[in-house]
């Protein structure tokens, strides 16, 4: 085995061991308790999914360098998307969009603050997370979330979840090939 598949292999299997420690639920399926969490938000104050509580919350995981127009960016646009969506069916004041970084060496609240230039000035509700790689390894994993550092680029599956008000898991999408419009019928369906 070269040294590039030895590290591969010992880097998906430490975030697997770190998704699924002590204190955060494994795999999270549609109607279980999402467990709190908190991070650093991109003003570098603390953020808890606690905070919401009352609130839905689109949650998803993504990073700022990522090279992969189909993966990060279009999780950003679509988020985007379902944002303008959210506020055209006056539910904006109900649901809180949390990006999380999974590349929190890199996504410091400074670069988080940059990138959110755009994101967060057409939407009031949005606000983009990182903090420890232990931190951001459990809460990404109890959402089936992998990720690994492969020739300076991190591969990754993809994952947006919606929490309901209740903070259980009510829909969880795969990939970047969902719609907007859909994903926000299904939130609005959630909310009433």
């Amino acid at each position: 085995m070269s040294i590039s598949a030895a590290k591969k292999v010992l880097a998906v299997t430490l975030l697997f061991l770190l998704a699924y420690a002590p204190g955060l639920a494994e795999n999270l399926s549609v109607n279980d308790v999402v467990p709190d969490f908190t991070l650093t938000n991109h003003n570098g104050g603390k953020t808890s999914l606690s905070d919401y509580k009352g609130k839905g919350v689109v949650l998803s995981f993504l990073y700022t360098t990522c090279p992969y127009p189909n993966k990060c960016p279009m999780i950003g646009k679509k988020l985007s998307s379902l944002a303008d969506v959210i506020e055209k069916i006056g539910e904006s004041d109900q649901v809180q969009v949390l990006a999380i970084t999974i590349d929190p060496k890199n996504d410091t609240p400074e670069v988080l603050k940059a990138y959110a230039q755009g994101f967060d000035k057409s939407h009031k509700n949005w606000m983009f997370l990182t903090g420890s790689e232990d931190d951001i390894a459990r809460v990404a994993g109890a959402f089936g979330v992998l990720y690994w550092d492969e020739e300076g680029a991190i591969q990754h599956n993809m994952r947006t979840v919606f929490i309901g008000p209740d903070q259980t898991v009510q829909v969880i999408k795969s990939g970047s090939d969902w719609k907007a419009g859909e994903f926000a019928a299904e939130i609005q369906r959630t909310l009433k």
